[in-house]
C-alpha cells in the first residue's frame, strides 16, 4: 500500500512537472522494484524451506540450500536490477525504492507480533 501511495505522488507532483510519460516510467520503475522485492521474497522461502528439509535428511548439509539460495538471489535479483536500469532504461531511485518497501513490508510483517 506504501509502495501505491509513493507511486501515486510520484505521478501526480511529476505528472504536472515533467509530462505524463516520465510519471508513468516512475510508476513503472516503482512497480518493477516492488516486483523484484516479491521474488526476492520467494527466493528466500523457497531456499529456507529446502533446509528444512535437508535438515532432516543430512543434518551437516542443512545450511547448503540457504547458500545456494544466496547464490540464485544475487544472480536473479541483480541480474533484474542491471536489467531494469541499463536495458529498460528505468529511473533507478523509484526501482530502488519499491524494492526496500517490499523488503521493508516483509520485516514488517514478520516482525509483527501476532
Amino acid at each position: 500500500m506504501l509502495v501505491v501511495l509513493v507511486c501515486g505522488y510520484s505521478v501526480i507532483s511529476s505528472g504536472h512537472q515533467q509530462g505524463l510519460s516520465q510519471s508513468t516510467l516512475s510508476v513503472i520503475s516503482c512497480v518493477y522494484g516492488a516486483l523484484l522485492g516479491m521474488v526476492n521474497t520467494m527466493l528466500s522461502k523457497r531456499s529456507v524451506s529446502r533446509s528444512a528439509k535437508a535438515a532432516m535428511k543430512t543434518p551437516q548439509f542443512a545450511m547448503l540450500p540457504v547458500y545456494m539460495g544466496l547464490l540464485n538471489k544475487l544472480l536473479i535479483v541483480g541480474g533484474g536490477l542491471a536489467i531494469g536500469l541499463v536495458a529498460l532504461g528505468l529511473e533507478p531511485i523509484f526501482v530502488v525504492s519499491g524494492y526496500m518497501v517490499t523488503q521493508l513490508a516483509l520485516i514488517w510483517v514478520t516482525a509483527k507480533p501476532s
